[in-house]
């Protein structure tokens, strides 16, 4: 037995004091590969095309209150205005008889729709389903309509005489004098809010011998008919077109079909704020405020752009099939209109759907095995069986810690034998905090430690050299835990908790 202490204390010299092995862990838990998440779906979708029973569209006009959509067609000799449900898409009555092509039209008043017959305006009434023609002459030929139903305007783009006419709808009358523009309008909205019409032309001059493009976005008051302002959009040739407006943030888009741009126009200031790049050569243009919503018709891509203009990107593209050549919103119903090959497309906006969450399963961060786990000695003398677990060959140790108590030798009592004892085998395992074991606690709270103590001795002589040879293959802290048995063996010393257990006579 001598020999097999020699030769572990030889072992830990060789590795200096007790070695303390690495925290022994499990194998991480890792999760199931997490799946990208998909693409948000498209929140536009083509409802149905309406085709009028006769001709091919030219301009179409929505009329949220009344859920009614109007479609003018022309087939060359015979013109109609046809009227659908919208929620339906079916046809309202038979098609109205037009005394000429209805290019352009406009919403007025309740119950009022204006129509630009060429060198006149007619009016439908849509109660009694009727027409008027001639309700405002017209000296050149109409060729924009815009209307403000709450100041009882409308807006006349004249190509013919290269102007802008405000005419009261009540009287039928011109406001003040025509705003006459250095070429003819090629984009004409409203600002319901401010009562103001907003009209873009582009053309070019010969400047120094060269020819300079001009494209100028041009601000008309209702209230007087004057021109207010004007706000330069670039010199690109064919450039400023279609134009739309944000009443609420008082903004303005303007298309600038060759350049592939939506100029923002802050309308307050008069003054460009910003670009966004829209491919295809936008024209039209219409501005949904409930979503924040620009629609830009390509026309050399035949498609509709979707726009983000607080993102500035497109983010969805609306095919038509041919080429765009007018829009018109419902902003209650959040659906596009779009007059593209003689039909009218019916695209709805769907409410966004939340994405469902992907489960996922964060990695479990591993567990250290419980280095304090060690097999207690048999009070019998068995000796100990070391415990394997799945994740660890043998449990940690902590380095020993030594500690220094003097020895206590404890007389017999007169006429009491005392117990026999192996001097060279340990009287008691050292402090309960020694090596990460505490045997001299566990064996004292369940059999008392005085009952503790006999049995490590009476293991000296027995199976001490069978533990010393298992303790060899093991781990160095199964080592370090033989080796301080030993030192308190020769010490003299007994655990810290368990010196009161030796003062016990079984």
């Amino acid at each position: 037995m001598r020999t097999a202490l020699l030769t572990t204390a030889a072992v830990l010299a060789l590795t200096g004091t007790a070695a303390v092995g690495p925290a022994t862990v499990g194998p991480a838990t890792v999760g199931p590969a997490t799946t990208p998440a998909a693409a948000p779906a498209p929140l536009h979708e083509n409802l149905r095309t309406l085709t009028p029973p006769l001709g091919a569209a030219l301009d179409a006009e929505v009329d949220p209150a009344a859920d009614r959509l109007y479609v003018s067609s022309s087939d060359g000799s015979a013109h109609r205005l046809t009227v659908y449900d919208t929620a339906t898409g079916a046809p309202v009555g038979d098609p109205v008889e037009l005394p000429a092509p209805a290019t352009v039209m406009a919403l007025g008043a309740p119950g009022t729709l204006y129509l630009g017959l060429s060198t006149r305006i007619a009016v439908y009434d849509t109660a009694s389903r009727t027409v008027t023609d001639h309700r405002l002459p017209v000296e050149g030929s109409v060729s924009l309509l815009a209307a403000d139903p709450g100041q009882g305007r409308l807006y006349v783009g004249n190509q013919a005489a290269r102007s802008v006419t405000v005419h009261d709808t009540g009287t039928g009358t011109v406001v003040g004098t025509p705003v006459v523009l250095p070429f003819h309008p090629a984009g004409l909205a409203v600002d319901t809010t401010s009562h103001t019409g907003y009209a873009t032309y582009v053309g070019g001059a010969v400047e120094n011998g060269s020819v300079v493009y001009r494209n100028i976005l041009n601000a008309v008051d209702g209230t007087t008919g004057r021109l207010t302002g004007a706000v330069s959009l670039g010199t690109t040739a064919l450039g400023s077109m279609g134009v739309t407006v944000d009443p609420t943030g008082r903004t303005g888009y303007v298309a600038n079909l060759a350049a592939g741009t939506v100029s923002v126009v802050d309308l307050a200031a008069l003054e460009v704020t910003g670009s966004l790049t829209v491919d295809g050569n936008p024209k039209a243009l219409a501005y949904d405020p409930g979503t924040t919503t620009l629609y830009a018709a390509r026309t050399g891509a035949s498609s509709v752009a979707v726009v983000d203009p607080k993102a500035g990107t497109v983010t969805e593209t609306i095919t038509t099939g041919e080429r765009p050549a007018a829009l018109a919103l419902d902003p209650a119903e959040h659906t596009l209109y779009t007059v593209a090959g003689g039909a009218v497309t019916q695209t709805v906006r769907r409410a966004p759907t939340p994405p469902e969450p992907t489960p996922t399963q964060e990695p479990t961060d591993p567990t250290p095995t419980d280095p304090t786990t060690h097999p207690a000695p048999s009070p019998t003398g068995a000796s100990p069986t070391p415990t394997s677990t799945a994740t660890s060959a043998a449990p940690p140790t902590p380095a020993p810690t030594s500690t220094s108590v003097s020895p206590t030798t404890t007389a017999p009592s007169p006429g009491q034998t005392p117990p026999p004892t192996d001097s060279p085998s340990p009287a008691a395992t050292t402090g309960g905090t020694t090596g990460g074991i505490n045997e001299g606690t566990a064996q004292g709270t369940a059999q008392g430690t005085g009952q503790g103590t006999r049995g490590l001795a009476a293991t000296g002589s027995r199976t001490l050299p069978i533990a010393l040879t298992a303790a060899s293959l093991a781990a160095l802290g199964g080592t370090a835990l033989i080796l301080t048995r030993r030192r308190a063996a020769q010490e003299g010393t007994v655990g810290t908790e368990g010196t009161e257990g030796t003062a016990t006579t079984p």
